[in-house]
């Protein structure tokens, strides 16, 4: 891992630069925060989507029962005409 303020090379695992003692987690911490930030937007997306599909399948129901009362109210007026 590279000093972003100085260029020094440190190990992986260290946390400050043993040249100039800048804290080097940092980048990994904020990496860590950007890829939980896509994360929880891709779950939100989904979700989203799920509701959508889901509001289309309760229009086709309503749609659906509709049609079966008017079928049922057609019958009834055939039926009481006789």
């Amino acid at each position: 891992m590279f000093c972003r303020q100085c260029g020094e090379k440190n190990p992986d695992e260290a946390v400050y630069c043993k040249n100039c003692g800048c804290k080097l987690k940092e980048e990994i911490k904020k990496a860590e925060i950007i890829e939980n930030a896509t994360t929880n937007q891709n779950t939100n997306n989904q979700q989203s989507t799920t509701t959508s599909s889901s509001s289309s399948s309760d229009s086709s129901t309503w749609i659906g029962c509709c049609l079966c009362l008017i079928g049922i109210f057609i019958i009834f007026a055939i039926i009481g005409s006789f």
